[in-house]
């Protein structure tokens, strides 16, 4: 059983992208500002030359011109549960794999990096609990670095039906217990945070 809602959750964007079409807005962003602003403070402190890596979470791709901007030498596996957005991210970007499955419940693999974007957001019974359950997935899936961010903050904001915003102190406190070198990116937007966790064994 998933670990959210993913049925409801697809079909958000199922219905974003047939209203706003193959935008920002299709990934229930606000614009490509604010997007792009998320994307650059996601990658900020993870290595990407000659990294394999998983976009848990991929949407469209839009993640790829942020990792092209650090390096083009990378080894990219796409990941999303919505068909339609792995078709357009496939057009998009024809050198890269691009696949339907759902990396929270499923194992994908091992990689050196792992990375999502605007995935661990969704207001249902039990979210802490679950979201904690997915980075625990997830980090054990990279051999070297997990990036995520997460909406929420450093001061307590009010949920939605459609998202629970987290305490960025108590996800960043969580992550120090599975490992001991993680970084908390929480000045960016005001409802938006990320945090990268290494593992202990990556050199310095």
């Amino acid at each position: 059983m998933s670990l959210f809602n993913q049925r409801y959750i697809k079909e958000d964007y199922d219905a974003g992208l047939k209203t706003y079409g193959p935008g920002p807005k299709a990934l229930l962003w606000w614009d490509y500002r604010s997007m792009a602003i998320r994307f650059r403070e996601l990658v900020m402190d993870v290595p990407i030359e000659g990294k394999t890596i998983l976009d848990a979470g991929c949407g469209m791709g839009d993640l790829l011109p942020f990792l092209y901007a650090k390096s083009t030498d990378f080894d990219y596996l796409g990941v999303d549960r919505s068909k339609d957005f792995i078709e357009i991210a496939k057009k998009r970007y024809e050198g890269h794999r691009f696949k339907v499955g759902d990396p929270f419940n499923n194992r994908i693999g091992m990689f050196d990096v792992v990375l999502s974007s605007g995935v661990m957001n969704g207001n249902a019974d039990g979210w802490l609990k679950k979201r904690k359950i997915m980075i625990s997935d997830l980090f054990d899936q990279t051999g070297e670095v997990l990036a995520f961010n997460m909406a929420g903050g450093l001061k307590p904001i009010r949920h939605d039906s459609l998202i629970a915003y987290a305490d960025a102190q108590e996800i960043f406190d969580y992550c120090k217990t599975l490992s001991s070198r993680v970084v908390l990116r929480a000045h960016y937007l005001q409802k938006d945070f990320a945090i990268v966790m290494y593992k202990t064994s990556l050199k310095t």
